[in-house]
């Protein structure tokens, strides 16, 4: 259009992926854009399907399509989720939201594996101090309140995954260790619940529910 060359967000979100510097780059690329609701799995899937004729890099992004998440909130959750499942643990939900059995919402953590009940968040420098830190001490407190363990992954573990897998384990073995009855928190999500998980959900929503449902999604 009058000499500027656009592009359509599927066509610039599959280019990323195919030029990727690694796999974790490529899911960052596409998590960040399923964030913003510009496209989804099915959507990059179909096109996989239909642009047959771009050979180089594609059998990348049909590698990664079943590791592909639409719920990720920032950046460095689909590497934690990638070094989580690398360690030869279960696939965790990203930002699956926390009820008591009483249906009361306790948080929504970074990623969260339902069945085990072992948590992670990860902690960047926007939470080492001040309100935000003070928040998620309370956060933290209020998810062993319920019998979930957590890990929490730091800035440093980026470059060296071996302490937070360490970490990781240990959670699960405490995990393993918890009565039954300790196990507070409900495993779903109440009927009276607005699921917001994908892209599809997200883009059904009126503008109304869109500002009243994604506020907390969008301020982290």
């Amino acid at each position: 259009m009058r000499g500027v060359r656009v592009t359509s967000p599927l066509w610039s979100v599959a280019f990323e992926m195919r030029k990727a510097r690694t796999d974790e780059d490529a899911l960052v690329a596409f998590e960040m854009a399923a964030y913003n609701d510009l496209v989804s799995v099915a959507e990059l899937s179909d096109f996989v399907d239909r642009a047959l004729w771009i050979r180089q890099g594609m059998q990348r992004i049909r590698d990664l399509l079943p590791h592909l998440e639409e719920n990720s909130w920032s950046p460095v959750e689909p590497v934690m989720r990638r070094t989580w499942e690398g360690g030869g643990f279960g696939r965790p939900r990203a930002n699956f939201p926390v009820f008591d059995l009483g249906g009361r919402f306790v948080g929504t953590p970074d990623l969260l594996d339902v069945e085990a009940g072992v948590l992670g968040l990860y902690d960047g420098a926007l939470h080492l101090a001040g309100e935000v830190r003070h928040g998620d001490v309370a956060k933290e407190a209020a998810y062993r309140a319920v019998g979930l363990d957590g890990v929490t992954m730091m800035a440093g573990d980026l470059a060296d995954r071996g302490a937070f897998l360490q970490r990781l384990r240990e959670a699960y073995a405490r995990a393993e260790r918890r009565n039954v009855a300790d196990r507070l928190w409900f495993p779903g999500t109440p009927a009276w619940w607005t699921p917001t998980f994908t892209v599809e959900q997200r883009r059904a929503l009126s503008a109304y529910d869109s500002n009243r449902l994604l506020r907390y999604r969008r301020a982290s």
